[in-house]
């Protein structure tokens, strides 16, 4: 028994006028087969999290998120509007008469009051809500008792004062009564039997509220004129003390008050599930989905919703927020419409058995149903419902999907986090993170100094991440379970000493696809750079783990094609085939380091052809300032232009000269052969020494890949 009726009963008779009962009942008959369709979900997908977890499960990410960014919102929209109700009645029963600044304040105070309770777990909050649940239900029954005294019948006329569209129209208001039915669902876990528990209770919580709802609307209409409950901010009070006198306002006071408060109490918890739920799977920030040690509660889903509520209540009158309450959980309702379709054609394609004719109908009844009640809503509200729709989207394309994916497609542990206050309240985006995937003990100590040396000036940490290969069959908590040989080699990690400023931080990540849990996990762990080792295009799983890990990432690269012959790696003598470009910078940046590191010497190259005009002559001398300024190393360097018809081949001959050659890759994929082929690849597969190859990603790409590979 929501608290609904108590706030909205004057708005409706304003709009319907005598008709209002009429309203209830169109909107009771609606929102029944909605009921239905929750009823049906439940007893098939018997999990918490209600219409969020029936459309993630049924139709995946999009229409999950879709759902359950409604959900959510609409949760939140009735909560500002149960604790307006609150403030309203609670300020009755206290005998003042409070300006409206003061009611959304003490609406703030109550709300902000719930959250904190809620964030500490209280104990023994079940019997409360029960307590307040059925005394609102019991002052109801009495207050309809009383009130149908006093109805006079030709209060009903004229019965339609605002015409058939007012009558309709004032669905759209009310209809936010009947949602509560929803909420079971969301407790489905820790329901006993919940196939066959949770349908029967949204139907038998649906037809009571329809009844004692009803009854209200009818003898409220018939014991006061329509035009007085629409001017009332508290209308039952009004139509209490005519039934009982002056101390008719403390039965209803008390009941309002108990319905505002046991309303905003679940839909609170609930709204903070839903946000919860989101937050686990990843659609919202990571803090949202974790549980309070101390209290085991959500807090911080508790806590964002409660902010949300203080907030929506600063800025939007009642009738905008009941009006907004209804368009987000209606529109949560479509998804869940077609997640009921696609449930059952795939159990009866399963089973092999017909569908029924009303199960037929069902879906499409409660798809066209809501629709219907959007269209009854203002073009004030379908236009801040559409920009609401405009940020989730948003939100989702650019920032849930890519998070949501990752933790689908693979799952990752910390073998030794951090705990330090500095490193909890330092943001990722402050330090800079080198993700060091760890596979070939031949590449290990490469990839590991090239790391230490680009983080030892500043400082960082360096990321070791070593990814298990989990089978399709297998969840992933399961193939971490049994990953005894990657923690065998992260433990080796720990022979490598970094530099006091560096800390190396180990990582084991189960995922379908290797290359794929590397992205991933550079992603989750907000790293900035990948280095990692390749083995040359004479192995075919090296060849695409690099291909695929270059075209999906959105981090900057560099790949380390290390000979045995070379080992151990101590390039002394380094040279960067200059070619201008977004790669400049990080090319400049590894060989400064790395000769830095190893007391070495620089070699800046860059080849002309032959016959160079004076333009190309002028534009190597500008990349050559360009490196020079970016080289933030006390390291000694050089310059030589080499003119050359055949740079390939000169560059393979000069190779002998060096320990390391710095080049960067093109701008189409590193392993897509052209005619000549790839030049950064040939290279390293014919170059006498190690190779370094630079792929700086521009702000442009990361943008469209962050949104097509997501």
């Amino acid at each position: 028994m929501g608290a609904g009726v108590y706030v909205l009963i004057g708005l409706a008779a304003g709009k319907a006028g005598p008709s209002v009962w009429l309203s209830y009942v169109a909107c009771g008959a609606l929102a029944f087969v909605t009921t239905l369709m929750f009823a049906e979900l439940a007893r098939r997908v018997p999990r918490s999290g209600g219409g969020y977890t029936f459309a993630y499960e049924t139709l995946g990410s999009f229409g999950g998120f879709a759902t359950g960014w409604f959900l959510a919102l609409g949760s939140i929209f009735a909560c500002g509007l149960y604790a307006i109700g609150f403030a309203e009645y609670f300020s009755s029963l206290l005998g003042y008469d409070l300006h409206k600044v003061g009611v959304r304040a003490l609406a703030i105070g109550f709300v902000l009051f719930s959250t904190w309770i809620n964030a500490r777990g209280t104990s023994g909050t079940e019997k409360f809500q029960g307590l307040l649940t059925w005394g609102n239900l019991g002052v109801l029954l009495v207050f309809v008792l009383f009130a149908a005294f006093q109805a006079k019948p030709e209060l009903l006329e004229p019965h339609f004062p605002n015409g058939l569209a007012g009558t309709f129209s004032t669905i759209g208001i009310i209809y936010i009564s009947f949602f509560g039915y929803q909420l079971i669902a969301n407790n489905a876990d820790e329901i006993i039997d919940p196939k066959r528990t949770v349908p029967r209770a949204m139907l038998l919580s649906m037809g009571i509220a329809f009844t004692v709802y009803l009854l209200v609307a009818l003898v409220c209409v018939m014991a006061l004129p329509w035009q007085e409950l629409a001017k009332s901010s508290t209308p039952l009070v009004d139509v209490a003390i005519l039934s009982f006198g002056p101390a008719g306002w403390l039965l209803i006071s008390v009941g309002g008050v108990l319905a505002s408060a046991g309303a905003l109490n679940s839909t609170l918890l609930s709204q903070a599930r839903q946000i919860y739920a989101m937050g686990k799977n990843r659609f919202f920030p990571t803090l949202l989905g974790e549980v309070h040690q101390a209290y085991k509660t959500p807090y911080a889903a508790l806590f964002a919703g409660g902010l949300l509520v203080a907030l929506f209540l600063m800025l939007f009158p009642l009738e905008f927020i009941a009006k907004a309450a209804n368009f987000c959980l209606l529109v949560s309702l479509l998804p869940v419409s077609l997640a009921l379709r696609r449930l059952y054609r795939e159990q009866s394609r399963s089973n092999g058995e017909p569908l029924t004719f009303w199960k037929n109908l069902l879906p499409e009844a409660a798809l066209l149903t809501n629709l219907g009640l959007l269209t009854s809503l203002d073009w004030v509200s379908l236009l801040f419902g559409g920009q609401l729709g405009l940020v989730g989207a948003a939100i989702y394309f650019f920032y849930s999907r890519k998070r949501e994916t990752r933790s689908r497609e693979g799952f990752q542990i910390v073998l030794e986090e951090d705990k330090s206050t500095l490193r909890q309240i330092l943001p990722k985006a402050l330090e800079t993170r080198i993700l060091m995937p760890v596979a070939n003990p031949a590449t290990k100590e490469a990839i590991f100094k090239t790391a230490n040396a680009l983080l030892k000036k500043k400082g960082g940490e360096i990321i070791a991440l070593h990814v298990v290969l989990a089978p399709e069959q297998m969840d992933f908590h399961t193939v971490l379970s049994k990953a005894d040989h990657s923690l065998e080699l992260m433990e080796r990690i720990s022979d490598l000493k970094p530099h006091r400023k560096v800390k190396i931080r180990p990582v084991i990540r189960a995922s379908r696809s290797l290359p794929l849990g590397i992205v991933h996990a550079a992603e989750e762990e907000g790293a900035h750079l990948i280095v990692m080792g390749y083995s040359g295009l004479n192995s075919t799983s090296s060849s695409q783990l690099i291909d695929t890990v270059l075209n999906k990432t959105t981090t900057d690269l560099i790949f380390l094609r290390t000979r045995p012959e070379n080992l151990p790696f101590q390039p002394r003598r380094i040279a960067v085939a200059l070619g201008g470009g977004d790669n400049l910078p990080l090319m400049v940046r590894l060989a400064g380091s790395l000769a830095e590191e190893f007391s070495g010497r620089l070699t800046f190259l860059n080849l002309l052809p032959e016959n160079y005009t004076l333009q190309q002559q002028e534009e190597t001398g500008k990349v050559f300032i360009e490196a020079i300024q970016k080289l933030h190393s006390r390291a000694p360097y050089t310059i030589q232009v080499l003119p050359t018809n055949e740079p390939l081949e000169t560059l393979v001959q000069m190779s002998n000269d060096f320990d390391l050659l710095v080049v960067g890759s093109a701008k189409v994929s590193l392993l897509k052969r052209t005619a000549l082929g790839s030049f950064a690849v040939q290279l390293s597969e014919r170059a006498l020494c190690d190779v370094a190859i630079v792929r700086k990603v521009s702000v442009a790409q990361k943008l469209v890949k962050g949104k097509v590979v997501g």
